[in-house]
């Protein structure tokens, strides 16, 4: 099984909890992900129980499940990143601009 960071998972619960009971079509409730919160052993047993799905597919279910949570964190950052260099590099076009005109 993927290793989860438990403090980044809480960090992110909400986030988790909503696209669990989407993805789970509400097999599971908002209370069930809470008791569980933060704890990867413990959702997957609540998923292999609600879904009547075998221990290493609940497993799974919960790794792509949080995969996608991670995707997103990335996507995230990569568009924060972005951003600044495009800040940046409009800074230097401006500063070359003014540059061009005092030539």
């Amino acid at each position: 099984m993927m290793n989860f960071d438990k403090e980044a998972l809480l960090g992110k619960w909400k986030e988790v909890s909503s696209l669990a009971q989407k993805t789970f079509q509400e097999k599971i409730s908002a209370a069930e992900l809470e008791k569980v919160k933060g704890n990867v052993n413990m959702m997957v047993s609540l998923v292999e129980s609600k879904l009547g799905v075998s221990r290493e597919e609940a497993q799974k279910k919960v790794e792509d499940l949080l995969g996608k949570i991670q995707q997103s964190d990335l996507r995230s950052k990569a568009e924060a990143t972005a951003g600044k260099v495009l800040e940046t590099a409009n800074v230097l076009l401006d500063v070359v601009k003014e540059k061009i005109k005092k030539k």
